[in-house]
C-alpha cells in the first residue's frame, strides 16, 4: 500500500469586511504587500479583527445593503473559514495601471494584487485560528 499525502489546503486569514466582499460581494483582487505564487483553490477565513475603516467602503456598503438577510448577517462572522476562491494570477499594482485607474475597483496602488476568481461560500462556516501570509489548513477540516 503507498502512502500518498493529500497536498495541502491553502488558506489566506482576511479581515472583515473584506473577507466578506470576496465571497459576496465581487471582490476580485487581495491587496497584499507580498507576491503569491499559488494558483488554485484558496480558503478565506476572517481574521478575529475587523478592519472597521472598510465599512465605509462604498462598494461594501452596497452590496451588504442588496444582500439577503443570512448572507448580510455573515459580515461580522470572525475567525471562521467562510469559503473558497480560485487565485488565477498574481501582479504588482504598477503592472495594470492605466489612465482609467487599476485592474479592478478593489485594487490598491502599492500592492501586489492577488486574482480571484470563482468565489464559493461555504453552507456552514467553521472556526479555525488563522495565521499571517498563507497559511496550510488542516485536512481535516474541510
Amino acid at each position: 500500500m503507498n502512502d500518498i499525502e493529500a497536498p495541502a489546503l491553502k488558506a489566506v486569514t482576511v479581515k472583515n469586511p473584506w473577507a466578506w466582499c470576496i465571497l459576496h460581494a465581487g471582490k476580485d483582487v487581495e491587496n497584499r504587500s507580498q507576491s503569491i505564487n499559488h494558483r488554485g483553490t484558496l480558503y478565506i477565513h476572517a481574521a478575529k479583527k475587523d478592519d472597521e475603516a472598510g465599512y465605509e467602503n462604498e462598494a461594501f456598503r452596497q452590496a451588504r445593503d442588496a444582500a439577503p438577510l443570512a448572507v448580510k448577517n455573515a459580515v461580522r462572522l470572525q475567525g471562521h473559514v467562510l469559503g473558497t476562491v480560485d487565485v488565477v494570477g498574481c501582479h504588482y499594482s504598477l503592472d495594470c495601471k492605466t489612465a482609467d485607474g487599476y485592474c479592478s475597483e478593489w485594487a490598491r496602488p502599492g500592492m501586489y494584487h492577488w486574482e480571484l476568481a470563482n468565489p464559493r461560500p461555504l453552507a456552514c462556516p467553521f472556526p479555525e485560528i488563522g495565521q499571517l501570509g498563507l497559511w496550510n489548513l488542516a485536512a481535516t477540516k474541510s
